[in-house]
C-alpha cells in the first residue's frame, strides 16, 4: 500500500499544487546574488523575510541560505524594526512588533557581513477590499491508472474593490488538511543507530518520531517500547494555488470580481481523512509590486506554450547601496489582506459519484507523516477546530 499509494497521492499533489516559492536563473560565472522572499500587511506578525543565495536552475544546486549582518523593517514615518534571526536564512519580526497601516510605505534594508548593503524602493500599503464569498464546484477530473475515476473539488471565489480607481490585486489559495499516520508500524524503516535510552537495541527499525524505540538485544527478536510522545503521527499540509492569480480588468461591475477560481482540492480518503479548510487571501498591490508577480505569471504562462518564447526580465524593487556589486532579485512588498475560508467534508462529496471505502476500518498509513506529502507541518494551525 505504502509505495502505490503514497506515489498515485504525490503525482495528484505535485500536478496540482506547489510550494508558494519564487525560483531565479543566475547566471554561471556571476558573483553570487541574493534572493529575497517577504512582505508586510495590516494582519497581525510576525512577518517572515526569507534570504538565500540564487542559483543555476539547470544545475540542480540547492540554495545556500544567506546571514546577514541585519534584516530592518521601517516606514515613512520613522518607525523600523530589526529583525530576528531564527534558522537557515529566516528572520522575522516579532509578533507585537512592527504592522502595516494602510497609506504608509515601507521598505526592507538588508545589510551584509561583506559590505554589501541593499534597500528596497518604499511601497505604499493600500486598503485591501474585501473577499465576499469562497465555494465550490465537485467535478470528474479523469481516470486513474486502476481504471477509478478520480474527482476533486475547484474552489472559486468572488471579490470586491475598495477603490473604483485602484484594480491592483494578487489572490493566494490555500488549501489546509489534516492526516493521522502509525509510524510505528513502518517495520521496513532502514536501521538507525541513533540511541537515546538505555539498554535499547543498536538497531532501531521503526522512524525515531514514534516514539518507539527497539530495546530487544537479539537482532532477529526485537522488542518495542515507547519511551516518549509521537512526533510524527499527526500532521497537517498545505495546498497552494499554481501560479499568480492577479486582477486584470476584467471587473463585471462596480469593482466587482465573480467566479474567479482559486484553486483544486484533489478528493482522496487520506486528503479527506478528516476536512478540509480551503481559504482565498486578497492582497492589494501597487503598481511595482503588481509588476512584479504579473512578470512571474507570464514568464509561467510562457512555459506551458509551445509558441510562446521566454522573454523579459523579472523586475525587482531592490537597489544596492554599498559594497561589491552583485545581483539581488525578489521583492519586498506592503499588503492589506482580506481573506475568507470555508470547510469541506466528505458529507460535501455527492453521493453516488465517489465513494469512500468506509465498510471496513481504514488501513493504517505506515510512515510517519512528515513523508506523506509536501508542506507538512505537525504545529496546529490556529484556526483549526477538532
Amino acid at each position: 500500500m505504502k509505495s502505490s499509494s503514497l506515489s498515485s497521492v504525490l503525482l495528484i499533489l505535485v500536478t496540482s499544487a506547489c510550494v508558494d516559492r519564487i525560483n531565479f536563473d543566475v547566471p554561471n560565472g556571476f558573483a553570487y546574488g541574493i534572493v529575497v522572499e517577504g512582505f508586510i500587511s495590516d494582519q497581525p506578525g510576525p512577518y517572515t523575510m526569507k534570504l538565500n543565495t540564487g542559483h543555476d536552475l539547470t544545475d540542480k544546486i540547492e540554495r545556500t541560505f544567506i546571514s546577514a549582518k541585519s534584516v530592518t523593517i521601517s516606514d515613512n514615518l520613522g518607525n523600523s524594526e530589526l529583525l530576528t534571526y531564527q534558522d537557515r536564512g529566516v528572520y522575522q519580526t516579532s509578533s507585537d512588533g512592527i504592522r502595516g497601516t494602510a497609506g504608509r510605505a515601507y521598505k526592507l534594508r538588508i545589510e551584509l557581513f561583506d559590505g554589501r548593503v541593499y534597500e528596497s524602493i518604499p511601497d505604499t500599503l493600500r486598503n485591501s477590499g474585501i473577499v465576499d464569498s469562497v465555494y465550490y464546484t465537485f467535478k470528474k477530473t479523469g481516470i486513474q491508472g486502476t481504471g477509478e475515476s478520480r474527482y476533486g473539488f475547484d474552489i472559486f471565489f468572488d471579490a470586491s474593490s475598495s477603490v473604483r480607481d485602484d484594480f491592483y490585486y494578487l489572490w493566494k489559495f490555500t488549501g489546509t488538511f489534516q492526516v493521522d499516520t502509525n509510524p510505528e508500524f513502518d517495520f521496513n524503516f532502514p536501521c538507525s543507530g541513533d540511541i537515546d535510552c538505555r539498554r535499547c537495541s543498536i538497531c532501531n527499525i521503526v522512524p525515531k518520531c514514534s516514539g518507539i524505540r527497539n530495546v530487544g538485544t537479539i537482532p532477529a527478536e526485537p522488542i518495542f517500547k515507547r519511551i516518549g510522545p509521537c512526533e510524527c503521527c499527526t500532521c497537517w499540509y498545505n495546498i497552494f494555488n499554481e501560479e499568480p492569480i492577479l486582477s486584470n480588468n476584467q471587473l463585471l461591475e462596480f469593482g466587482r470580481y465573480k467566479g474567479v477560481k482559486a484553486g483544486h482540492i484533489p478528493v482522496h480518503q487520506w486528503i479527506f481523512q478528516h476536512k478540509v479548510y480551503a481559504e482565498v487571501n486578497q492582497m492589494s498591490l501597487s503598481r511595482q509590486s503588481f509588476a512584479f508577480w504579473k512578470a512571474i505569471k507570464d514568464q509561467k504562462d510562457a512555459n506551458n506554450s509551445l509558441f510562446q518564447p521566454i522573454t523579459g526580465k523579472i523586475p525587482s524593487n531592490f537597489i544596492q547601496l554599498s559594497g561589491t556589486t552583485a545581483t539581488i532579485e525578489g521583492l519586498f512588498y506592503a499588503a492589506s489582506i482580506s481573506n475568507k475560508r470555508i470547510l469541506i467534508t466528505r458529507k460535501d462529496v455527492p453521493v453516488g459519484t465517489f465513494i469512500f471505502p468506509t465498510q471496513d476500518l481504514p488501513d493504517p498509513i505506515p510512515f510517519s507523516c512528515l513523508d506523506l506529502y509536501p508542506n507538512s507541518f505537525t504545529q496546529k494551525p490556529l484556526f483549526w477546530e477538532d
